[in-house]
């Protein structure tokens, strides 16, 4: 029973590759996200331009982060807690950009 971890039937092998994939995300998220924090002084055209492109980004990446946690969660059978997440991910959007 190499590899099997009991939670819904998932492999241990499978649960490291969803934690690598949102840890990836995250990554890209993080680094992103120190990107806007470094042009939150923008001055020039240019740069406001980019800071909102990259805000932009940076809102839809974190809602990618969200909606793979929530099927992670769901995946390894946590229903409950990907129900939670996915309600933070309803609940915490702008206004004006519910569905």
């Amino acid at each position: 029973m190499s590899g099997a971890s009991g939670v819904s039937g998932v492999s241990d092998e499978e649960i490291a590759g969803y934690v690598r994939a949102l840890a990836d995300l995250e990554r890209r998220r993080e680094a992103l996200a120190e990107r806007v924090g470094e042009l939150r002084l923008a001055a020039t055209p240019r740069e406001l331009a980019e800071r909102d492109r990259l805000g932009t980004e940076l809102a839809v990446l974190t809602d990618v982060v969200l909606l793979e946690s929530a099927a992670t969660l769901g995946h390894l059978g946590l229903t409950t807690a990907a129900l939670a997440v996915q309600h933070v991910l309803e609940t915490e959007r702008p206004t004006g950009e519910d569905d």
